[in-house]
């Protein structure tokens, strides 16, 4: 159920930016999804429902009078249950349904888009390091042996470069040869290692160390 608060918000923001100045749910369908930035500083405030210090910078724009605005990510989401609460449809620029799938999946490939970029630039000099890169932005996932020659990369990156890389590389531990793998690393091989592994995979990790 859509949030009775940020409902009034939104609609006193929404309505004063629509053709129609009387109704939320008709006013909405003048809307339609533009697309994602990043604000690295987190200095922007959401102008639906307010909420400041935002980094994800979703645009909504209206067909009828071009106007745009800038939502959060937790808003964006609160605004396609609000269509959906109505059996109704939020649509793209290229109309598209948008769903909360389409925006999770639109925030993780802006991520694996600086990622791509960073691995050519700094990383795609020889076949064995052209592998790895193919395999992160093909499968995402790497073994921990692959995954080590990354730490002379990583320290290379600036801030949203590093960001990228930890929402989009994850290790492989579906066979007991990839845990294996872990205890043949040297101390700074495993904190760069742990950083990479999930909660589930670094808890097997170390009950499989204390065996």
């Amino acid at each position: 159920m859509t949030d009775n608060i940020w409902l009034q918000t939104a609609t006193r923001n929404l309505l004063a930016l629509s053709v129609n100045k009387s109704s939320f749910q008709k006013a909405r369908n003048e809307w339609v999804y533009a697309g994602l930035e990043d604000n690295e500083n987190s200095d922007y405030t959401c102008e639906l429902c307010e909420h400041p210090d935002i980094r994800y910078e979703y645009t909504i724009r209206n067909i009828n009078n071009e106007n745009k605005m800038i939502v959060g990510s937790s808003c964006i989401n609160k605004f396609i249950d609000a269509f959906e609460e109505d059996n109704e449809a939020f649509y793209d620029e290229n109309d598209n349904i948008v769903t909360k799938n389409r925006i999770k999946n639109d925030k993780k490939n802006y991520w694996k888009k600086i990622l791509s970029s960073a691995l050519k630039d700094n990383f795609y000099n020889a076949g064995f390091q052209q592998s790895i890169s193919d395999t992160i932005i093909e499968e995402e996932k790497l073994t921990i042996n692959q995954a080590k020659y990354l730490i002379n990369f990583y320290n290379t990156l600036n801030q949203n470069e590093q960001s990228a890389f930890r929402h989009i590389v994850k290790i492989k531990l579906s066979r007991d040869k990839h845990k294996g793998q872990y205890t043949d690393l040297n101390s700074n091989q495993k904190k760069f290692i742990d950083m990479i592994l999930s909660s589930q995979q670094l808890q097997r990790i170390q009950e499989q160390e204390n065996e």
